[in-house]
């Protein structure tokens, strides 16, 4: 026994027994120091969706990114999208709905284009050339006749007009004689298609010191919708930044919840099936709470808040807690077995379990650790948060399990140990020993060709619900040419850069649409006008013809409604209804409209589209999915190929995802040499260091490989699970290779209770980690599914291969 040892084994066992000799003092410590850290968990917890925020940002992007900002500021945080297919009145509510909002303090700035009177100024400019036409042809036939009739001043001149034409909307005269007011304007307006998509974007300022930021912001949306008393038809889906962290953290924090209920829920099915001991299982589960209930609140009060990976590492420490209280309960029991006392067994089973149980702790934390020197910052969190985890559940450990024992009593002595179901695959891994091999060499080169397919998937989108209400709207937003978080944006020296731009951009596949200021100019104004005026106040008058005659002309050619015309007319009203809303119509004043250009229009467009010093804004909707990593990067290639300082989320997603792949390599490097440190310094025999290295190397490679067979990716949560891999299953390995050495032979291994204590170490923590598949936050989900591929190779390679390669190297290594 060498010094350290001894004094390491001293100071375990006078701390065990002060836990002995003063239970009721400990359990008070205990309790007050639970319950100050759940009192301070509940008050400081915050959370930070905002996953790009949570990289070291540089370079000409962060630049270009910066520029945009300060050129174009407040481009909004929140978008309103208001749909309806039916609602003639949709524009009408949309102005109301945006009114209410901009008298909300708390929105700096609420930005409505359908609100803005430009757009009904010159309106006929903003209609296609197929909708113009149809006015004319509307106003040729409804409006002329009228005109005419008004001009003289005699109704019959009216149903000459209209004698003249094959087909005769009788609709206006019917409204008049049924003494209506005839709206020319709206029978005008019928012709033109009534968009049935509007937008309103608003800029709110985050409330950083809240636990929600973005809470009061969408609190405040969804009272003031509630308010306007909208009809069902009208459909209302809120996006934008500010609802998309919103509901990331909503869905982080229920899928948190259901995830650790499915935790705890399959540790209690594998302690039941593997320990079969009531008292041990309460006795670990009482453990794990008190050590997360610890780490929650030292996470906290060291990093601050969690993120929506950090956040993850509650649902793993259950996985990696229980391990520890697993090993030192049946290492109680096996002493106890053997007819040692509790006290002794106890004392002798902490000082001999913390060397071994505080390597697994250390190499966990240097597997989560590894992100923390590189560039994301996100991880590094996660990382600080596990090593405290593991230190915090260490120290429960040895704290809870004896206080537990002391006060509530042992569990009941099993004095036979069944393991003949590991013997019979001892004895037929050892005469499979060279399939075994073969199978492993074959599995290395299929699933080494998938991990040379690696790809990462840097869209923050994908670790998004896509059931969510923000999401849903984001890609509703997209669908309507209406916009888009992926927008990409670009500053243009002029208005000629600006339209040069547009007209290449619109050539490339992925591009749905480009916008700049000179789109909100409307088309051929003066020429519109002209030729609509031309139209309705022709220089012709028709040849007058009495009311009798016109019914008879309309029954004889079957005009929709001519049934419906009465015998008689009174000529003065139904003159007053026809003519009384011409004048706007009629008017004839056109020399008072002009082209406008863009320095006409509207402060609210104009500062969003030109800045003070003429740069231009040029901003691209993408075509595709932008939860496709192939068309999101196509889409920012094509783009940037034409104007080279276009940013936007898009592009910050694309180059914080290059910072987390350089991350990842590095993480991979550091992970894999603290393993290497580890293993030297525990294990006796240096050629088992590369044996215990093959298994996690093959892990690595099947995950990667299967991850690429099944079309699963990367991304910025996921990435952490290959650094993971050596911090999670070195541990096995250093089990086996300690057990397997001390008893010299396949056959003897697996007579002991060591394959047992690995395969359910390893099956809780799958079991743990394998809940997050059930989260509803996508980034969750996929830690969870990668974890679930990862562990799974351990196990199989920790009981399968590692016995073999150590009993084909046994006379070599010793």
């Amino acid at each position: 026994m060498t010094a350290l040892t001894f004094v390491s084994n001293l100071t375990v066992n006078r701390f065990i027994s002060s836990i002995l000799r003063f239970p009721k003092l400990t359990l008070f410590l205990i309790l007050s120091l639970t319950a100050s850290c759940a009192w301070y968990g509940q008050q400081h917890f915050r959370m930070n969706a905002d996953l790009s925020s949570l990289v070291k940002q540089e370079g000409q992007w962060v630049d270009n990114l910066a520029t945009l900002e300060h050129t174009f500021p407040d481009t909004g945080n929140v978008v309103l999208l208001i749909t309806s297919d039916s609602d003639p009145k949709l524009q009408r509510y949309v102005n109301g709905l945006a009114s209410a909002l901009a008298s909300e303090p708390l929105f700096t700035e609420v930005f409505a284009p359908s609100s803005l009177s430009w757009f009904q100024q010159y309106a006929l400019g903003f209609l296609s050339d197929a909708e113009f036409q149809r006015l004319l042809k509307t106003a040729q036939d409804d409006i002329e006749p009228v005109v005419q009739a008004a001009k003289t001043q005699n109704l019959n001149v009216y149903f000459g007009a209209l004698a003249q034409q094959n087909q005769v909307a009788l609709g206006p005269l019917l409204s008049a004689i049924d003494n209506k007011a005839v709206d020319w304007q709206q029978i005008l307006k019928t012709t033109i298609d009534t968009p049935k998509a509007f937008a309103i974007t608003l800029v709110a300022e985050p409330d950083d010191s809240a636990k929600e930021p973005n809470r009061v912001i969408m609190e405040t949306v969804h009272r003031v919708i509630e308010s306007q008393d909208l009809p069902d038809d009208i459909k209302i889906q809120v996006t934008g930044q500010a609802a998309l962290d919103f509901d990331e953290i909503v869905d982080a924090n229920n899928s948190i919840t259901i995830a650790g209920s499915a935790s705890l829920l399959g540790l209690v099915l594998i302690l039941a099936i593997g320990i079969r001991s009531l008292r041990v299982i309460l006795a670990c589960y009482v453990t794990v709470l008190v050590g997360l209930t610890w780490t929650f609140a030292a996470g906290l009060f060291f990093v601050g808040s969690y993120n929506t990976i950090s956040i993850v590492f509650m649902v793993m420490f259950i996985g990696l807690a229980v391990d520890f209280s697993i090993h030192l309960c049946l290492h109680i029991h096996e002493l106890r077995a053997r007819g040692d006392s509790d006290v002794d067994s106890l004392k002798f089973a902490s000082c001999h379990s913390i060397r071994p149980l505080a390597l697994c702790a250390l190499s966990s934390a240097l597997g989560f650790l590894s992100f923390y020197p590189t560039s994301y910052i996100g991880l590094g969190e996660l990382g600080i948060i596990s090593a405290l985890g593991m230190l915090l559940g260490l120290a429960a450990t040895f704290i809870v399990i004896p206080l537990f024992f002391t006060l509530l009593g042992y569990p009941t002595v099993k004095h036979q140990v069944d393991t003949h179901r590991f013997v019979w695959f001892g004895q037929e891994l050892n005469a499979q020993k060279r399939l075994v091999i073969t199978c492993a060499c074959l599995l290395a080169v299929v699933m080494g060709y998938g991990a040379t397919q690696f790809k990462f998937d840097f869209s923050t989108l994908v670790l998004k619900n896509p059931s969510s209400d923000s999401v849903e709207g984001l890609n509703a937003l997209q669908q309507q040419g209406l916009g888009s978080s992926y927008q990409l944006y670009a500053i243009a020296e002029g208005e000629q850069e600006a339209q040069q731009w547009k007209q290449q951009l619109l050539t490339q596949s992925s591009v749905q649409s480009v916008t700049v200021a000179s789109d909100f100019l409307p088309t051929d104004v003066v020429e519109r006008y002209t030729e609509l005026d031309k139209v309705i106040n022709t220089t012709q008058i028709a040849q007058p013809m009495d009311y009798s005659a016109f019914g008879q002309l309309a029954l004889s050619k079957h005009w929709l409604g001519a049934k419906e015309l009465p015998a008689e007319l009174d000529i003065s009203s139904v003159t007053m209804n026809l003519f009384s809303n011409l004048s706007v119509i009629a008017s004839g004043q056109i020399n008072d409209i002009v082209d406008p250009v863009v320095k006409d229009l509207p402060q609210p467009l104009q500062k969003r589209y030109v800045s003070d010093d003429n740069q231009w804004l040029v901003a691209v909707t993408p075509k595709g999915d932008m939860t496709n990593v192939h068309e999101l990067e196509q889409f920012i290639s094509q783009v940037k190929e034409i104007a080279p300082n276009a940013t936007g989320r898009a592009v910050a997603e694309q180059e914080v995802g290059n910072i987390i792949v350089q991350a990842f390599q590095a993480a991979i490097l550091m992970s894999v040499f603290g393993i290497a440190l580890i293993l030297i310094w525990t294990v006796e025999k240096k050629r088992d260091v590369l044996l215990i290295f093959i298994p996690l190397a093959l892990a690595s490679l099947t995950t990667l490989g299967m991850m690429h067979w099944f079309n699963l990716s990367m991304n910025m949560a996921n990435i952490i699970v290959i650094p993971l891999i050596f911090g999670l299953g070195v541990d096995n390995g250093i089990h086996i290779v300690k057990r397997f050495r001390a008893v010299r032979d396949i056959d003897a291994f697996f007579k002991t209770s060591t394959p047992k204590a690995s395969l359910i170490s390893c099956l809780t923590t799958l079991a743990t980690f394998g809940a997050l598949i059930v989260a509803e936050h996508r980034g969750m989900h996929s830690i969870g599914l990668v974890l679930t591929i990862a562990l799974s190779s351990i196990l199989v390679f920790s009981l399968v291969l590692l016995p073999v390669l150590l009993e084909l190297t046994k006379k070599k290594a010793q």
